[in-house]
């Protein structure tokens, strides 16, 4: 119980405080130093694989937990499913991980997120700092449309640009709606959550970014990524000034975390590591790089074979499906046979 009102005391003061506080851990933004400096750490999927049944984030951001806080970063963006079932794990994440981070976390919620009551935070959240925004999105309110109140939010930033306050813009959500209905981009994130009807990215929200990118650099950032992505990062320039990014984990050797050192001249983009395995550099993971990288799997090995064996036969999708083939041939051998007579 006091667990429980310390949380809806810290949203309060999150949304009070313009999201300045971490509705998750209680941490404040201070902003950039003396400088203008800071840092973004930026990752998400933080459940890790989706058949992680323990309740607990994934092995390779725990294990990482006290290498998070040494970043010295000033925010941790989640890019969504920070859960797998929000009612169920958030007391392990309020122990296991939210106490013990020490770096403000703000998570833009994914399907995953939304499947309870745990942790609903509103949306949009926005961020200021110095003068660049960070705006987080809720695409799964309106199944993939940025409508309303968010698309309020990113006009009231249209607005600061076009006075000359704002240099650059962040958008962190979990969709990448700006795959939907791109020939290119969609086909890499075919296995990803997607609206059912298409979504109002191209018709509403792209020229509001054209309009900024006179005079702000804009990067949109996702995290819904299938299973079999070749990489934790997608790193995509697609017009002047505008950068579509995915980052997410999944709990597998490839995990690893995206790093922005952000100066007042530039952004200096690193891919970090979770598991010590090689990276290369961030630009590296474009478009190009995915496409080459398609519908290659995972190496084979026969000693896994009882495994798979096992493992498929004690899933109930598994047998939904054989339920299914066994039907759809008893239907076409009863007409078959009626056709015969």
């Amino acid at each position: 119980m006091i667990r429980k009102l310390g949380l809806v005391l810290s949203m309060v003061a999150a949304v009070s405080a313009g999201a300045q506080r971490s509705p998750y851990n209680g941490r404040t933004v201070e902003g950039p130093d003396s400088t203008g400096h800071y840092r973004l750490l930026i990752g998400g999927h933080f459940h890790g694989a989706s058949t992680n049944a323990s309740g607990f984030p994934a092995a390779t951001v725990l294990a990482n937990l006290q290498a998070i806080n040494a970043t010295g970063a000033d925010l941790l963006l989640s890019t969504g499913d920070l859960f797998i079932r929000p009612d169920r794990d958030s007391a392990r994440y309020a122990t296991a991980f939210f106490d013990r981070l020490e770096v403000p976390l703000f998570n833009a919620p994914g399907n995953h997120d939304r499947e309870g009551h745990a942790y609903q935070v509103p949306m949009p959240q926005r961020i200021g700092m110095g003068r660049d925004r960070i705006l987080l999105f809720d695409t799964e309110r309106d199944d993939s449309d940025i409508k309303g109140d968010q698309l309020d939010a990113l006009k009231a930033v249209e607005k600061e640009a076009s006075e000359g306050s704002v240099d650059r813009l962040f958008i962190i959500s979990h969709r990448p709606v700006w795959s939907e209905g791109n020939d290119r981009y969609a086909k890499l994130f075919a296995g990803n959550t997607r609206s059912l009807t298409g979504c109002n990215y191209e018709s509403e929200v792209l020229p509001i970014l054209r309009r900024m990118a006179g005079r702000v650099q804009v990067y949109w950032i996702s995290g819904s990524m299938a299973g079999r992505a070749p990489a934790s990062l997608f790193f995509q320039p697609h017009e002047p000034n505008i950068t579509y990014i995915q980052c997410a984990v999944r709990d597998q050797l490839r995990d690893a975390m995206l790093i922005a050192d952000v100066d007042p001249k530039a952004i200096r983009w690193r891919l970090w590591s979770l598991t010590g395995e090689p990276v290369e550099e961030v630009r590296m993971y474009d478009a190009d790089w995915w496409e080459a990288r398609q519908g290659q799997g995972e190496d084979f090995h026969w000693r896994r074979i009882p495994y798979l064996l096992k493992k498929n036969l004690t899933s109930p999708v598994f047998w939904y499906g054989v339920i299914t083939a066994l039907l759809l041939l008893l239907t076409g051998w009863l007409f078959w046979r009626r056709a015969r007579r």
